[in-house]
């Protein structure tokens, strides 16, 4: 396949997905047995189906799902994403902050896995034959299995209230969001580390590795000079997808931290059927998600083409 066809494929695969998934969600909210329109004048007014019918025709609730949607569209477009109904605050501004949030989480934690990956995936090579190589093994494997809200709500029980080392709430600077990337870090270090010792032990296999060992250097020398930037190489496709579902699994850790990015705004907006909140965090979440998987695609490429030409 071409280059050219290749990348057209890739961004029709993205709008199709962005598509998919907002048309997805309108029906969802469509087939909600709460009512945005009730909610809405439940927070402003005194309820009365006069005033929640009058509520709904403001909205244009009252229109057919796809006359909603192709307006919708028609506003994204424009850059018109709507007003909270909850704090009329216009929604960029909201899925802008949020957005900043969770990257800054997801690169933190980008940075964490990739920094104890690389160790863990050393050790648990350079230890694979000795006691101390299973014990990495097990903990490896329970670190897979803990999910990360589980990790969080430890972490501020241990951490914040019984050692009271940190504050629950309030931290700012790089405290603010470490906790949470460190969460979320755990599982993609465990995984990653399991990754990176059996390419390396693929690597170790061959012939330059055995060149180097007739010029008498050590297995941990070989290891950092020959066998560990081809095993990186081998994990970054699976790691850039990986990012894309941290930015997915931050929603529960953002609610636990209290740190309002977008899974935390999905959350809050369900709750207060907050529809132009809805739509535009799931939206956002969708094309980080698609982004960081046709990323990977394009690496894995760019790698097997490389590898075609060597």
């Amino acid at each position: 396949m071409s280059t050219k066809r290749f990348l057209l494929q890739k961004i029709l695969q993205l709008f199709l997905t962005l598509f998919l998934v907002t048309a997805i969600t309108f029906i969802l909210m469509q087939l909600s047995p709460i009512d945005a329109a009730e909610a809405y004048s439940r927070r402003i007014f005194t309820v009365d189906e006069t005033r929640i019918e009058a509520v709904r025709e403001q909205m244009g609730l009252n229109r057919p799902i796809v006359v909603q949607y192709l307006d919708w569209l028609n506003d994204l477009i424009h850059f018109d994403l709507g007003n909270s109904y909850v704090d009329n605050r216009d929604v960029f501004l909201i899925v802008g902050s949020a957005l900043k949030e969770t990257g800054c989480i997801v690169l933190l934690s980008a940075v964490l896995q990739a920094v104890g990956a690389l160790v863990l995936g050393v050790l648990l090579y350079l230890t694979r034959k000795n006691v101390m190589g299973k014990i990495l093994e097990f903990a490896s494997i329970a670190a897979i299995s803990i999910p990360a809200f589980y990790l969080a709500t430890s972490f501020i029980d241990v951490v914040a209230v019984r050692w009271n080392l940190i504050s629950v709430s309030g931290n700012t600077g790089l405290m603010r969001y470490l906790p949470a990337a460190l969460c979320l870090a755990v599982g993609g270090i465990a995984f990653f580390g399991q990754m990176l010792s059996k390419a390396i032990q693929q690597a170790m296999s061959e012939d330059s590795v055995l060149y180097a060992r007739c010029r008498g250097l050590g297995d941990p020398y070989i290891v950092v000079r020959y066998a560990m930037p081809q095993a990186i190489i081998s994990t970054v496709p699976t790691f850039m997808q990986m990012m894309g579902m941290c930015m997915a699994g931050s929603a529960i850790v953002e609610n636990i931290f209290s740190l309002p990015g977008l899974g935390y705004r999905i959350v809050n907006s369900l709750t207060n059927r907050d529809l132009p909140v809805i739509y535009a965090t799931v939206l956002f979440l969708a094309f980080a998600l698609v982004i960081f998987n046709i990323l990977a695609d394009i690496i894995q490429r760019l790698l097997q083409t490389r590898k075609g030409d060597l």
